[in-house]
């Protein structure tokens, strides 16, 4: 249908509404010429009539009308910039689409065929083809016509009605047209020569857009308004209408808008830029026209708008638009009615993750009535900037002291992933909306924690002092950006903040930036600069080194004088027992303050062992104690608490200042029942000469332990030192030496027939990285993909340590009889893994981790590359099972058969490899591809005929914040506990723990209710559980949750409240009130980094005031035998009494990159006690290892219950199916995902290390019958140039370095538009869309796989899905018989948020470890002992 245009407007604002179209793409001379004639227009030197030949004339000449050269370049531009093929040619759309299916499964097999080449097309053709606009298909069917096609209805109309003065315009006209053919031979000459010079590398322009509503005018959905309908009224006829009988036209207009009159309109046809294009009202800027019928009446268009649906005249509701226009007017609705649901969804959840957000959008079902049934992630990122511009608005009307949802996590991801511009527009909406509506607050928040006296004081002791130390010391003024709209607009002069300003008459002590000027880009830099200051893998930091005081230690004048005579003499030294420094008389024993050269460092202080005098002068020697704030708790330490160190030296005695005393602060004989009671922080009072101390501090590991008993090993007390001997014994065991056959390393001893694990140099497979020739237009991201690393890749990975047997220990004596560390030397028999025979690592993928094969090769080994002893038997020999033997601790191997590497053949192995002990016809026949239930535990033992391992019982145990019990599964394998209680808010997961702790009391009431209860003395709950009392709970366990704490690198009473609200104090409170034997927190890694580590330091600080000894690490779940990266934060503390557990050592080989495991704590750096680092005795985890053997299940699959079809493959397989013959399979089942994320996995390819940079830019019909769209590639890219077939490669204006255009956004395209519009300022958005490798690993485990979440490596190897639920548990290793309870995203959840069993089974047996050695130290006959449970 043409337009009508030409009816309702005048011709002149008509031509110059035309002309503003294309005035932009018009060369400079004819810019010009156009402005000379308006020029003369207005001087009335020409009349309208010839203006209008003239411009005629002119556009004739520049666009090409007649030859169609025009369509030439909208052709080439289209198909390279990604316009639909159908606008541009004789056949219909439709045809086109099929034919765009017909090769697109050709396309993506091949994507690295080369391009074809499109020819130029000739005069002749370009001469007979139809318009763009022709074959242009609308979506409700009829077709639209082009803005030429304006034009010309213009101009045809005009000619009719010319006077003389028109007709020498057209004279003139005629004179033009002949120098147009030489202008246009001109041209095409030019043209061919560029190509023929060229053909290859074609530089294009971006394609045309309007100036107002910004649609690119070559879109073959843009709409034109077909004009008024007839008899249409004009606004303030329609209002004077008797049929609507308002007001009648003598009456004068209205004072303010709330005198308007309303009414609801229907039907209305759409709404409009000044031009004619319908539009999403959005993309401008409040000058809009719309058409409709209210009550009947048609109306010609309306405005322009002033506010949200009000003109001059009336105020508006929209009720029901017209069918050409619902499409348009659904977006509207859709992003108003999701803007709610965000801004609902964080107010109550504000530490919600992206994922959590997408779960609420999905799982919400729009109302009825509306144009749409469903929300989708494409839809919230059409959206994005429109849901984050109402999210400010709302942050406008926060209260002060309330966090702004804008620097939630979820939002911080969303702003990230959309590319959202903060700040925009926010002066236009605060005009705009009149009314806006004002979303309840949920009065419903976290309950305050309960705390018992001791962690609440500690709290409020350090905070009181940070506060007050930084309002002195003044903090670090934040800088604005300075260039979002809030920074540029000034202060409103009526906020609290304002009124206190010196310029608006306040006192200016409050120093606050106006409320209406709170930056939105600071304050969410603010929050990523909170959050990622762990995120540094490799922290460029000196290793720390012992620097003795002394070094900086000061000489004083002091009088000295011995008391009494020598108690020993050795050599040139005379030991005394007594000294009098300055009339003050110190002995053996007494501590004392040594004076630094440095005024602003504290005293030193020291104990000393012995005093003696000799050539050097008075001597004695210092045993030196360390300050508390100069262990890892900082600043947070208690001023007056010391702990021991390994630290001593001799030095003068002039150096000494005086005598302090310093006392050892033992715990009580009832100190387990003392929780809760103690409310004094300080023990001492300070006089500036007393202290105490707690503990011995390891300075290298962060462990505080109980001051180790080291007893004089002579009769003389006045010379021992108990840091010499134990630096003493330290350094003898870590040098090896030979007595007879026998050689010692630390803590171990070998002797000919050991095995032993010796260090092997990593030598990962390198992969040689070529970028393949991949044709540039049908995969225009893929020229991202330029780095050698791919997430999730176990190339780089080592290799499993050397294992072999012992057959002699030699060395070299030398003349004293000592020998070096590198002259021991051991010749070992060699001992095959599958991997390393011929047959490769096929065979490692069907075996046990543990099995190996023997082999008569000798090698010679230094002894300081071996890392421990290790356990190998021969299969047949071994009077258990070989699935008992293993499962009974680690470093246990064995062997079936021998390996000839000449002969690539297998053996039966000879005598001398049966080893003494077992041989024997024993119970380990078979190939060991049974299992125990997962990994099922029992105690080391060194043969049956050895020493029994004493017995000992479970500790009842509490778990806190249990979720679905991965933790406490982990410990029950280990046999380490018996969990009587659980607390787990979350009815979901409290039900799995339930499924599958039957015996287990399961809360799921607050914890802060529960604690308090039991601290009032009740027994029971509201729901009649029994409540564990005081000395119930042996062993305490948890994960609390630690986010909520933004701003906390600045101290001040809002974030010292939320954190003593957190749940980490009220756990903390916990382990006060109950006093367990052994208490664990884990949380994510960052726990130990949050907040320059202030969290961990307090966490701490409560530990070591309660008497607990304890540590911290960080552990990798990957290195104890699970496909998964997951860093976890661990601390560990044990009570008095107790022996405080080691981190267990690495099992398993993993990825180096993510096995950077240090924490600096301020600028020192901590390692953990493990030293296999990221080696380990066995190999990786593969993805391949943990779920080939599930069967294959479509995109949604929903079947709880099916059967496994088929045996287990690898050994891990066999661990999670367990020993109890399980045909069903539970669980296996996947997210259903939308119609185009669905299309967009089916593209990304299979091999490793595909993602979205590899999905095809071409159109393809989705399940539901939709088509997708051609990503347009419409701006140059700073950054990465052009494609070498030289398209445009910026998708936004931002590409270029100008600010974003909210215009260039796609949608429903198979590229997601917003990933290469933020690409480059996020390392290409790596991994999102992204397979897993099969042997590869698994990225962290998150709570709702989504291919564009935080893990955006979630798709299937070779399936074209998201992983399952099932193969989510497998990554963490949960067993096959393992529960999960509620919807697929529950359980989603509940995988996401657990411990891996086999990591918290690691921890479990270091715990056990403990604790079986402090049960042989014990007196026997005091011990209770009870048979051992171990777990099936």
């Amino acid at each position: 249908m043409p337009a009508r245009t030409s009816v309702c407007l005048p011709e002149d604002d008509q031509v110059k509404q035309k002309l503003r179209l294309v005035q932009d793409f018009l060369h400079d001379d004819a810019q010009d010429q156009l402005t000379s004639l308006e020029e003369k227009m207005k001087s009335s030197e020409i009349s309208m009539d010839v203006y209008i030949s003239k411009v005629k004339g002119l556009l004739g000449k520049e666009l090409n009308l007649e030859n169609g050269s025009h369509l030439d370049a909208v052709e080439q531009n289209g198909k390279a910039n990604g316009v639909k093929n159908g606008s541009v040619k004789e056949e219909k759309s439709e045809d086109v689409s099929m034919d765009s299916q017909e090769d697109e499964e050709e396309a993506v097999k091949s994507p690295t065929a080369p391009k074809g080449k499109s020819g130029r097309r000739s005069k002749a053709n370009s001469d007979t083809k139809k318009s763009p606009a022709s074959s242009r298909v609308t979506r409700n069917g009829g077709k639209q016509p082009t803005i030429m096609s304006m034009f010309s209805k213009v101009q045809k109309r005009k000619s009719e009605d010319l006077n003389g003065e028109s007709t020498n315009g057209q004279n003139e006209q005629e004179s033009e047209k002949e120098k147009e053919e030489d202008v246009e031979e001109e041209c095409r000459e030019e043209k061919r020569l560029k190509v023929d010079l060229d053909e290859k590398y074609v530089f294009l322009t971006p394609p045309p857009k309007c100036l107002d509503c910004k649609q690119y005018l070559d879109d073959i959905d843009l709409k034109f308004f077909q004009g008024d309908p007839d008899n249409a009224l004009d606004e303030p006829e329609m209002l004077t209408d008797e049929r609507l009988s308002l007001f009648d036209s003598n009456e004068d207009g209205f004072e303010s808008y709330e005198d308007l009159p309303q009414h609801k309109i229907t039907n209305f046809r759409s709404v409009l830029d000044v031009e004619v294009h319908s539009s999403d009202w959005n993309l401008l800027n409040l000058l809009i026209f719309f058409f409709f019928f209210i009550g009947g009446v048609p109306a010609k268009k309306l405005g322009p708008i002033n506010a949200w649906w009000i003109t001059a005249f009336a105020d508006y509701i929209l009720m029901e638009p017209s069918e050409e226009y619902a499409p348009i007017f659904a977006l509207m609705q859709e992003k108003i009615y999701m803007s709610k649901i965000v801004v609902e969804f964080l107010q109550k959840n504000r530490d919600a993750t992206y994922e959590d957000l997408l779960n609420k959008i999905e799982t919400t079902v729009p109302p009825s009535g509306l144009n749409f049934n469903c929300f989708t992630e494409d839809t919230l990122l059409r959206h994005a900037q429109f849901v984050v511009e109402q999210v400010e608005s709302y942050d406008e009307v926060r209260d002060s002291d309330e966090q702004p949802i804008i620097v939630t996590p979820c939002m911080r991801d969303l702003i990230k992933l959309a590319g959202v511009t903060l700040g925009k527009r926010r002066a236009a909406r605060r005009q705009a909306i009149r009314h806006p509506t004002k979303i309840e607050k949920d009065s419903k928040g976290p309950t305050k924690a309960t705390t018992t006296k001791l962690v609440c004081q500690i709290f409020d002791a350090f905070f009181s002092d940070q506060i007050e130390q930084n309002d002195k010391e003044g903090t670090v003024k934040r800088h604005r950006c300075g260039v979002c709209e809030v920074c540029q607009s000034p202060d409103c002069g009526k906020c609290t903040a304002c009124k206190d300003m010196i310029k608006f008459g306040g006192s200016g002590k409050s120093k606050q930036a106006c409320k209406q000027r709170r930056c939105p880009n600071l304050a969410v830099k603010e929050a990523e600069d909170d959050e990622n200051l762990e995120e540094e893998e490799d922290i460029p930091v000196q290793k720390s080194k012992k620097v003795s005081p002394a070094k900086r230690k000061k000489q004083s004048q002091i009088k000295l004088a011995w008391i009494g005579e020598p108690v020993k003499t050795e050599g040139k030294r005379q030991y005394y027992s007594k000294v009098c420094v300055n009339d003050e008389e110190l002995e053996v024993g007494d501590c004392v303050s040594i004076s630094t050269d440095d005024p602003s460092i504290p005293l030193y202080l020291a104990r000393i062992p012995s005093l003696w005098e000799d050539n050097n002068g008075k001597m004695f020697h210092a045993h030196w104690f360390l300050r508390g704030i100069n262990t890892v708790l900082g600043k947070s330490a208690d001023p007056l608490e010391l702990v021991i160190v390994d630290d001593c030296e001799d030095m003068q005695l002039n150096y000494v200042q005086g005598k302090v005393d310093v006392m050892y602060k033992s715990p009580s004989n009832n100190w387990s029942m003392e929780g809760g009671t103690d409310s004094d922080v300080n023990i001492i009072e300070d006089d500036g000469k007393s202290f105490f101390y707690q503990f011995w501090y390891d300075t290298d590991f962060a462990r505080f332990e109980m001051p180790p008993k080291t007893t004089p090993s002579d009769n003389c007390p006045f010379t021992f030192c108990g840091s010499c001997v134990r630096n003493k014994d330290k350094e003898e065991q870590e040098t090896p030496r030979v007595q007879t056959l026998l050689a010692n390393t630390p803590k171990s001893h070998y002797q000919t027939g050991n095995g032993c694990i010796d260090v092997k140099p990593a030598s990962p497979v390198k992969r040689s990285h070529r970028k393949d020739d991949v044709d540039e237009d049908l995969y225009p991201e893929y020229y991202r993909k330029s780095s050698d690393y791919i997430k999730g890749s176990n190339l780089d990975a080592p290799e499993p340590f050397r294992v072999g047997r012992i057959k002699e220990i030699f060395c070299h004596r030398r003349s004293n009889g000592k020998s070096e560390l590198s002259e021991v030397k051991l010749r070992l028999y060699k001992f095959y893994r599958p991997e390393n025979t011929h047959k490769g690592v096929k065979a490692s993928y069907h075996a046990d981790v543990n099995q190996l094969y023997w082999s008569d090769e000798e090698v010679n080994v230094s002894m300081s590359e071996v890392l421990g002893r290790c356990q190998v038997e021969y299969g047949e020999d071994l009077n258990e099972t070989i699935q008992e033997y293993s499962s009974g601790g680690p470093d246990r191997f064995y062997f079936l058969e021998a390996y000839n590497a000449k002969a690539k053949s297998f053996e039966d192995p000879p005598n001398h490899a049966r080893s003494a002990v077992h041989k024997g016809k024993g119970k380990g026949k078979g190939k060991g591809k049974g299992t125990n239930k997962a990994m099922s535990a029992q105690e080391p033992q060194e043969s049956q005929t050895g020493p029994q391992p004493p017995k000992m019982s479970k500790y009842r145990t509490l778990d806190v914040f249990s979720g679905c019990g991965g933790l406490s599964e982990g410990f029950h394998q280990a046999g380490i506990s018996e969990t009587h209680w659980a607390i787990e808010m979350w009815e979901p997961a409290a039900q799995a723990f339930r499924l599958n702790n039957p015996g287990t009391t399961v809360f799921t009431e607050d914890c802060n209710v529960l604690l308090k209860l039991v601290m009032s003395g009740e027994k029971t709950n509201s729901l009649g559980q029994k409540l564990p009392q005081k000395g119930d709970v042996e062993m305490l366990c948890g994960g609390p949750p630690c986010q909520g704490f933004s701003g906390m690198n600045r101290f001040n009473s809002r974030t010292y409240s939320k954190f003593k609200n957190s749940l980490v104090v009220s756990y903390l409170s916990y382990c006060d009130y109950y006093r367990p034997k052994f208490f664990l927190l884990e949380n994510v890694r960052n726990f130990v980094s949050f907040k320059r580590s202030m969290v961990l330091k307090l966490t701490l600080r409560c530990l070591v005031r309660m008497g607990y000894q304890c540590t911290f690490g960080v552990l990798q779940a990957g290195q104890y035998g699970v496909a998964q990266t997951r860093r976890r934060a661990i601390i560990l503390a044990a009570a008095p009494g107790e022996k405080l557990p080691r981190f267990p050592e690495p099992l398993h080989v993993f990825a180096p990159r993510a096995c950077s495991l240090s924490v600096v704590v301020d600028e020192k750096k901590y390692v953990s006690n493990a030293t296999r680092g990221n080696g380990g005795i066995y190999r990786t985890i593969t993805v391949r290892d943990t779920m080939s053997d599930l069967p294959e299940i479509r995109n949604g699959a929903s079947s709880l219950e099916i059967s496994y079809n088929g045996e287990p493959q690898s050994w891990f397989q066999r661990q999670m199916r367990g020993t109890q013959y399980q045909p069903i399979l539970r669980d296996h089942i996947c997210k259903d995902m939308s119609a185009l994320v669905e299309a967009r996995m089916r593209h990304i390819p299979l091999a490793p290390g595909s993602d979205w940079r590899d999905l095809p830019n071409m159109e393809v019909r989705l399940k539901d019958g939709t088509m997708t769209r051609k990503l347009r590639y419409t701006h140059p890219d700073k950054k990465n140039g052009r494609s070498s077939t030289g398209a445009l490669r910026g998708v936004c204006t931002c590409a270029d370095g100008k600010p974003c255009d909210p215009a260039d956004r796609q949608f429903n395209t198979l590229i997601p538009w917003c990933l290469p519009h933020t690409g480059n300022r996020h390392n290409h958005w790596a991994g999102l869309y992204g397979r897993l490798e099969w042997d590869g690993f698994f990225s962290t485990t998150v709570t709702n796989p989504e291919p564009m979440g935080k893990q955006g490596r979630v798709l299937h190897a070779e399936q074209h899905r998201v992983v399952s639920v099932r193969e989510c548990a497998r990554s963490q290793g949960f067993p096959d018989t393992y529960r999960f309870f509620g919807n697929i995203l529950d359980k989603h959840r509940q995988v996401g948020n657990a411990v891996p069993p086999p990591l918290s089974r690691a921890i479990g047996l270091e715990i056990k470890k403990c604790v079986l050695e402090r049960i042989k130290e014990e007196p026997t006959d005091e011990i209770k002992q009870e048979k051992m449970e171990v777990s099936d």
